[in-house]
């Protein structure tokens, strides 16, 4: 697989997705020498409950990776940020990409 394409497949993959409204957030690794983008989701996992019968939230994060092929080795998502994109809108690489995946000949 090519390197290079994570940030316009990501940013594609967002809007498809339906971006920050549908619960996405991209993020960025350094891995294997390089800036690494990808995709999370934050869901609910379910509850934990202590033992006075409180409950407690527990998240689960979701990780949508399109290009991880490229490496060697897993990327350490642990130790991601969020970032944003360059614009708003997608951009026209990004709706390029977008019309391949949706639209068929």
């Amino acid at each position: 697989m090519r390197c290079g394409n994570c940030y316009v497949t990501c940013e594609a993959l967002y809007h498809l997705l339906g971006g920050g409204a549908a619960g996405y957030t991209p993020r960025t690794v350094h891995h294997e020498g390089s800036v690494h983008w990808y995709l999370v989701k934050r869901t609910l996992a379910g509850f934990d409950y202590d033992h006075d019968g409180s409950s407690r939230q527990r998240w689960c994060d979701i990780i949508l990776d399109p290009t991880a092929a490229q490496f060697k080795t897993p990327p350490p998502y642990h130790l991601g940020r969020g970032r944003g994109f360059l614009t708003k809108a997608p951009s026209k690489r990004a709706r390029a990409l977008m019309q391949q995946l949706v639209w068929q000949e």
